[in-house]
């Protein structure tokens, strides 16, 4: 006579924590999302940070900011606040481009494990921030684009490129050429950035552009009979020596030029310097 074989189910929960955490830990993110669901104590041990680094945060409106407040979120690595000028309503929509940057960096000071908000370098108000936590944010992020100016694009192959590309890619490009870099730093934020980067940095790509690299020549005494080279050699905002340490200790660096003040000569033959006799960090550079 045939036996049967009753199968017995195990419920989740009389499992030890530490197996429940290991399947967790091997989840992809969409089954992340399915399992906090499942039950009570799935959803306390799901919500753990560690499980969630792979969320991109966005960012638009002042409501937007407490989502980076869950407990979840709080090893989050990236955020997007690219959207400011394409989705939600009106002014709302541009909330954090035209005045929120000062609220997203006092959330983000909280974070530390932050390494990429995109669209960073569109958003105004940079300079109203108290500079050490400018550079607390700043120098924690993988990459910068420590940009002010219009974004342009280089080289005839971009060109070529852009012939093969349909009318709606050609388009979406205008507008984004279009937009305005804001990142310009203070004297004080900059200065204070380049010693943190060149002491220590988490940044693998930079990009300089647009920043004030020489101090106000109206604050120089007029009745001061100096040679005018000479003078010039003085007015280096970031002195050649931090700038060749800070800008030498990133794997990729692009320094480029809008306005003949950017950078100095003198700026350029210290990082010229150091790179040729120092093995430093930095392993690609480009100059436009």
């Amino acid at each position: 006579m045939g036996q049967s074989h009753s199968q017995s189910q195990t419920h989740i929960s009389v499992l030890p924590n530490e197996v429940v955490v290991s399947i967790l830990q091997h989840l992809p993110p969409q089954e992340i999302k399915s399992a906090v669901l499942v039950c009570k104590s799935l959803r306390e041990m799901g919500e753990k940070p560690r499980f969630w680094t792979w969320a991109v945060v966005t960012v638009n409106t002042k409501d937007d900011l407490q989502k980076l407040k869950r407990p979840r979120l709080q090893m989050v690595q990236e955020i997007d606040v690219t959207q400011g000028s394409h989705g939600g309503t009106g002014v709302q929509c541009n909330w954090i481009k035209e005045e929120g940057l000062a609220d997203l960096f006092q959330v983000i000071g909280e974070i530390p494990t932050v390494k990429r908000i995109r669209g960073l370098e569109f958003c105004k108000g940079i300079q109203d921030i108290e500079p050490d936590l400018v550079v607390g944010v700043l120098n924690s992020l993988e990459e910068l684009k420590l940009c002010y100016g219009f974004a342009e694009e280089d080289g005839e192959e971009d060109e070529e490129e852009d012939d093969e590309e349909d009318e709606e890619e050609d388009e979406e490009k205008e507008q984004e050429m279009e937009q305005e870099m804001q990142m310009k730093l203070s004297t004080e934020q900059l200065e204070l950035l380049f010693t943190a980067v060149a002491e220590k940095t988490n940044l693998k790509f930079l990009q300089v552009s647009g920043q004030d690299m020489l101090k106000d020549m109206d604050k120089t005494d007029e009745t001061d009979e100096v040679d005018e080279m000479d003078q010039m050699d003085e007015m280096d905002t970031i002195s050649p020596e931090l700038f060749a340490a800070a800008v030498s200790n990133v794997e990729e660096v692009i320094l480029k030029e809008h306005f003949k003040e950017d950078i100095t000569s003198k700026q350029f033959e210290a990082l010229y310097s150091i790179i040729a006799v120092e093995d430093r960090p930095v392993r690609k550079f480009t100059c436009l």
